[in-house]
């Protein structure tokens, strides 16, 4: 049997637990959930390019997923998958205050509701798996073992899917904000040749070029996968990590947020979206909605809150039945590189609603918005990331893809 084991490092603490959101520390079913979305990903080209539409390749891509990863016990032809996972996690406890107290107001930012509050000085609200850089006994190792008929195929995707999560991605609560980033290490195996952690920002570049799948067609993808419409940025960097991940949280305040007197955090409000205040500030006073707020292209649900009238709002995603949730297409990662930290930004554009889907704007009375894949407006993330390219010049700033 064939085995493969990579070292992770924790680069960002991370908010990871159980159901009642209790810290537990690394499992392999948080892993193995991780590994089957950066594998999505990266098969969902390749699939496409075979079936004439998208229907069939869903199912083709839903087909291999069950077979490499295995289903659920309650599904039909429930199974393990084509190998096993074991996860040994060398992280420290988590910690209250994992990011200590009255941190910068870009890490609150980050944070968002239910994560972060400002009263009493800022401080986490959950316990957080702190982060552990640069040491051999801290982190955690992942081993996979194929079963015996598992091809070389298969090890490929697998593979391919836990280094694309050692270079993107996190675990946890706002994974997709920086929070609970994972650096690999290394990687070796039966097959594969060795990995080294990339020590520059050219390293990092080649080992990422290397995986990324070949995309063909100008269809939007029906779920977050690479395509002709993926960007990857490095969009700074900094020698602290926390440093650079406030920094990061204040750009995009900075860049969304309307602000309280003119000012946000002591600067100048840029007030990039005053349509949607307005739009919204009419919601609460009882008046129609007829549009959708440009900055739903963020994520839903976003909440509005209105100190001038202590007016309140939520946006949010209404499928035909109940309520959901819109996760955010644009990922960001912090990845150390040698003794650098590079925050690296992944826009993975996506068919952004299901058909028959609605956008909801909830005040003083319920109002739904019918939303179609025009209203969404894609370069209000495109400016937000030009603007690194844009307001800091002495900084990396690099296309990696798209």
């Amino acid at each position: 049997m064939r085995t493969i084991s990579a070292t992770f490092e924790v680069v960002t603490p991370m908010f990871l637990g159980g159901a009642d959101q209790s810290p537990d520390g690394i499992r392999p079913s948080s892993v193995k959930g991780a590994l089957r979305f950066w594998w999505r990903a990266w098969a969902w080209s390749a699939l496409r390019a075979q079936h004439p539409d998208d229907l069939p390749a869903l199912r083709a891509l839903h087909a291999q997923e069950a077979r490499l990863f295995g289903l659920a016990a309650k599904e039909a032809d429930s199974g393990q998958g084509m190998f096993v996972m074991h996860v040994r996690d060398r992280t420290a406890a988590a910690t209250e205050q994992a990011l200590g107290t009255s941190f910068d107001n870009g890490i609150l930012y980050l944070l968002g509701m239910g994560l972060g509050s400002f009263q009493g000085g800022n401080h986490c609200t959950r316990a957080a798996i702190p982060a552990q850089q640069g040491s051999r006994k801290s982190g955690f190792e992942v081993k996979l073992i194929f079963k015996p008929q598992a091809g070389e195929a298969d090890v490929l995707a697998v593979s391919s899917a836990l280094q694309l999560f050692g270079l993107l991605g996190a675990l946890g609560s706002r994974a997709r904000h920086g929070l609970g980033s994972v650096s690999m290490t290394a990687m070796q195996g039966q097959g594969i040749p060795n990995w080294q952690a990339p020590q520059s920002l050219p390293d990092y570049q080649r080992a990422l070029k290397l995986l990324l799948p070949p995309v063909a067609g100008t269809t939007m993808p029906p779920l977050s996968a690479f395509s002709q419409h993926t960007r990857i940025d490095a969009s700074l960097s900094d020698k602290d990590p926390m440093k650079l991940l406030a920094r990061l949280g204040r750009e995009q305040q900075a860049y969304r947020s309307y602000g309280k007197d003119g000012m946000v955090n002591g600067l100048q409000a840029e007030r990039n979206f005053k349509d949607d205040h307005n739009l919204v500030l009419k919601a609460t006073e009882g008046q129609d909605v007829k549009q959708v707020p440009e900055r739903v292209v963020f994520g839903l649900p976003h909440n509005y809150f209105f100190s001038s009238t202590k007016g309140k709002a939520d946006v949010n995603f209404k499928p035909e039945s109940g309520e959901g949730r819109r996760a955010s297409p644009l990922l960001l990662h912090i990845h150390r590189v040698g003794d650098q930290y590079l925050a690296i930004h992944t826009l993975l554009k996506a068919r952004f609603l299901p058909e028959r889907a609605r956008i909801e704007v909830k005040s003083r009375r319920s109002q739904r918005v019918d939303v179609r894949e025009a209203d969404i407006d894609w370069q209000v993330l495109h400016d937000y990331l030009d603007r690194y390219q844009d307001k800091n010049k002495s900084d990396i700033w690099e296309r990696i893809h798209g």
